[in-house]
């Protein structure tokens, strides 16, 4: 499994550079996320990683390749799995490496932070949409590959919709909901969604592996 997480390190060495100069440009130099939290850059750093990876896997048919090669099934959907920690790690270290850089000339009360509450919502989204993309993208292969992160934003965008009008229809003001989400007095509660959001990855996890082993490649 070492080798697979390796291999997708190597192709990913130029999305990486991308993506960080990318962040560097836009969040720091321009101010384009000015009032966001660090976490949010960080988690569109990550994003932007994995679903690259997933993509060129399936676009030079490394799936079918790997598949063929003396690898466990059950070690290619886990690299898959710690490739979502793996990129997450690299992407909010080079963002918190930005914030670094620009603290030499710009004053740092004025740069942005790590947030407890933004980390943990960036987790949990992150989460919630790979514990929904990779089974499907275990299932489809390549016929929905280059369009599957559209497929999963719009499903769960349908999903945030209708919630918010079960919200409305409850007389639950929202905006006051989302800021007591973001509150120290929530912590705890999030605490229990990131928890959640961890179970459903590893149930996401089991699916994608019973997917695969059963899947003719």
């Amino acid at each position: 499994m070492l080798q697979l997480l390796a291999k997708d390190i190597r192709i990913q060495k130029k999305f990486i550079v991308l993506g960080f100069a990318f962040v560097g440009f836009f969040f720091f130099i321009l101010g384009a996320f000015e009032g966001l939290p660090l976490a949010v850059p960080a988690a569109i750093f990550s994003h932007f990683l994995i679903v690259v990876a997933s993509k060129s896997d399936e676009k030079n048919n490394n799936g079918r390749m790997l598949a063929s090669f003396p690898l466990r099934r059950i070690d290619i959907v886990t690299a898959k799995y710690v490739g979502i920690v793996m990129f997450i790690s690299i992407s909010f270290l080079l963002t918190l490496l930005w914030r670094g850089l620009a603290g030499i000339v710009l004053p740092v009360q004025e740069l942005p932070w790590f947030s407890l509450q933004s980390t943990i919502l960036t987790l949990v989204l992150l989460l919630v949409f790979y514990a929904i993309y990779f089974p499907l993208f275990f299932a489809t292969g390549s016929r929905l590959v280059q369009v599957l992160d559209l497929i999963v934003i719009f499903s769960v965008g349908g999903v945030v919709l209708i919630a918010i009008r079960i919200m409305e229809w409850m007389d639950i003001p929202i905006g006051t909901f989302l800021r007591n989400i973001l509150t120290s007095d929530s912590i705890s509660g999030l605490f229990w969604v990131l928890g959640a959001s961890l179970i459903l990855i590893f149930l996401s996890w089991c699916f994608s592996l019973y997917v695969y082993r059963n899947k003719n490649i």
